[in-house]
């Protein structure tokens, strides 16, 4: 199931967020992994009590990550000229090895 599924609608302003993102990113990153990104900040704060800061606070953290991909050298497969649209999955794989090593470094 993808992101944009009536099990996982995400509100228009983290839409409107990955939307901008995406365009920012455009000659660098796929938009999965834009979004695969916005979402990943998004969720643990999908719950939050007071939601009011939640899209600066996950535009903040996404915009970290993805400034931390484009400049990693082992970020390669994620690179828009590497990617065909096909490998969603090899992709989506591919960000969650480099978030585990993100959260390694840090």
């Amino acid at each position: 199931m993808g992101a944009n599924t009536a099990e996982y609608a995400l509100p228009d302003t983290i839409q409107e967020l990955t939307d901008r993102l995406t365009v920012s990113y455009a000659n660098l990153l796929t938009a999965a992994v834009v979004r695969d990104v916005v979402q990943d900040c998004y969720l643990p704060l999908s719950n939050a009590r007071i939601g009011n800061y939640v899209p600066i606070l996950v535009e903040h953290s996404s915009r970290i990550k993805l400034r931390q991909l484009t400049r990693r050298p082992d970020a390669t497969p994620l690179l828009r000229e590497h990617s065909d649209g096909i490998r969603g999955h090899s992709i989506t794989a591919a960000l969650r090895r480099v978030r585990v090593a993100l959260t390694r470094s840090a």
